[in-house]
């Protein structure tokens, strides 16, 4: 299962470019994320990066969460680096929807200004703080 899991993602992201690789050995995996080369993405991307190094994941794990309820997390302290480890029993079918689900917000983060403007807005609430 770890194999499909570390295939999977591969074949579905091969053609987004902020998305470097899988890796990972058994069930514990982690998605790779790059910065955007394109300039659309890049702007915001590092503006965000400026506020907090670790904005960027925090709205990938966040929009995981409560648009997919896919509970994940940034390894340690590679922003840029997503954790995928589900539990020791997982289906073929969770599989697919965790890929779907992470393709999704991977979609978003490359064509829609709404992945931006939400992490926008995380901003503007955490500096008010």
């Amino acid at each position: 299962m770890g194999s499909l899991l570390r295939a999977r993602p591969s074949e579905v992201f091969s053609g987004y470019e902020m998305v470097k690789g899988v890796e990972g050995l058994g069930l514990m995996n982690g998605i790779e994320f790059s910065p955007p080369r394109r300039m659309r993405l890049r702007v915001p991307f590092e503006v965000f990066r400026r506020i907090h190094p670790g904005m960027f994941g925090r709205v990938v794990v966040m929009r995981l969460f409560r648009d997919h309820r896919i509970l994940t997390q940034m390894c340690g302290n590679n922003f840029m680096a997503l954790k995928a480890a589900p539990p020791g029993v997982i289906t073929h079918k969770q599989i697919e929807q965790f890929v779907g689900a992470v393709r999704d917000v991977v979609e978003q983060m490359h064509s829609s200004s709404s992945f931006w403007t939400e992490a926008l807005g995380l901003a503007r609430r955490v500096i008010n703080v």
